[in-house]
């Protein structure tokens, strides 16, 4: 078989070009035919081969209420809904959550354009009140072409209901979300907003009725068609996820835009766990919501240096005493990304013990033990026998 991968004839009239690893295999395959001046091959300069054959990727069609990617800037990458299609397909309207960085305005203007460039702002629903408290001004006025959609106007963008309102080329800027990457429960949880926002007097119409916004309503319906399916399949494969995980449990974000945040365990869900941050700001900055539901697999435990603690399983199980360290599990593997070893100090035994803190739960209980047991009673100086310990004695620390 000839040693080349491909000919083609570009754009350049009177030229071919041949495809191949190596220039021997091209002059084995080009010899001997007509019309083809085996002298006058030269090969394409590295700069210059991907410019040979230009492959126009196929723009995929979006519909109303389809989950999209945003692809460029600083939203690269971030999920948006669809909310109308224009131009017969090539442009559509899309809600996302915005990324403001509200400082830029009081930047020098080489400041604010380096900032603008290097820092991608978290994602934060817009909020006309916070930005009067700034001492800065929105206007309102209705999105171009969709007069049912009344919006704040802030630096030339559209928000409303705190999203972001944005007209956009599909294929350029946005993407559709396909199966090898659909929108994930973090994603849709960031992206859903249960109360509506307004402006600080709180009296215009936006023309629609009150309650969730539309698009806040379609993600958190799916965000439950998805809890209850990742639910099943964990309850097919584990009979315990938790990872000991209960009411009231302190917990801490280990994945995703929140990681770092603390907050209370208010309901327990399959794969999901419902936590309301200790933080007041945290809650500000979600915009009112009051919970934040997270996988499991998003939080760890946390116990404070401190606490006093009971175990509740593995071999200290019962024990109760005081936290006097946390550490972090030593190694790479999973496991010791989600969990972390608390040193213990015990109520009976006065010995420091580590567990971890999955087997631990906060707790005033203190544990008493029995006194008696077959004779023995605690602290008795007794006889070691059998084992290799003959004539060793101790002394009884802890019954039962």
């Amino acid at each position: 078989p000839l040693g080349i991968t491909s000919v083609v004839t570009a754009q350049t009239r009177g030229k071919i070009y041949v495809e191949s690893y190596s220039e021997p295999a091209v002059m084995e395959a080009v010899q001997g035919v007509r019309g083809v001046l085996v002298g006058t091959m030269v090969k394409v300069p590295l700069s210059d081969m991907t410019t040979v054959m230009h492959v126009v990727p196929k723009k995929v069609p979006v519909k109303k209420n389809e989950w999209v990617r945003m692809s460029r800037g600083h939203f690269k990458g971030d999920l948006a809904l669809v909310r109308h299609v224009r131009d017969s397909g090539l442009k559509c309207v899309i809600q996302a959550v915005p990324r403001l960085d509200l400082t830029l305005s009081d930047l020098p203007p080489e400041e604010a354009k380096v900032r603008r460039r290097t820092v991608r702002p978290p994602q934060k629903f817009f909020s006309a009140q916070e930005l009067a408290g700034m001492g800065k001004t929105s206007s309102r006025q209705r999105f171009p072409g969709l007069d049912e959609l009344m919006c704040d106007v802030f630096e030339g963008n559209f928000y409303h209901d705190g999203y972001l309102i944005k007209e956009v080329a599909i294929g350029t800027v946005v993407k559709p979300c396909t199966g090898d990457d659909p929108p994930t429960l973090d994603e849709l949880q960031r992206f859903r907003r249960k109360s509506r926002a307004t402006t600080a007097g709180g009296d215009y119409d936006d023309g629609e009725d009150g309650g969730e916004n539309e698009g806040s309503a379609l993600a958190g319906s799916l965000l439950a068609e998805l809890s209850e399916l990742q639910g099943k399949t964990a309850a097919a494969t584990s009979s315990s996820n938790d990872r000991g995980l209960m009411m009231g449990d302190t917990v801490e974000v280990i994945e995703g835009d929140l990681v770092g945040m603390r907050g209370k365990v208010v309901s327990l869900d399959g794969t999901t766990v419902k936590v309301r941050p200790n933080n007041d700001a945290t809650l500000a900055d979600l915009g009112g919501m009051s919970e934040v539901e997270f996988l499991v697999a998003q939080v760890r435990k946390h116990i404070a240096v401190g606490c006093h603690v009971k175990v509740t399983e593995g071999r200290y199980a019962n024990e109760t005493g005081v936290v006097v360290a946390v550490e972090s599990l030593e190694g790479d593997g999973e496991e010791n990304d989600v969990d972390s070893t608390a040193v213990v100090l015990t109520d009976m035994t006065h010995k420091e013990i580590s567990v971890r803190t999955s087997q631990l739960q906060e707790s005033q209980e203190i544990a008493s033990g029995q006194d008696k047991l077959a004779g023995y009673e605690l602290h008795d100086l007794v006889v070691l026998s059998g084992g290799g310990s003959t004539n060793e004695v101790g002394v009884i620390v802890r019954v039962g």
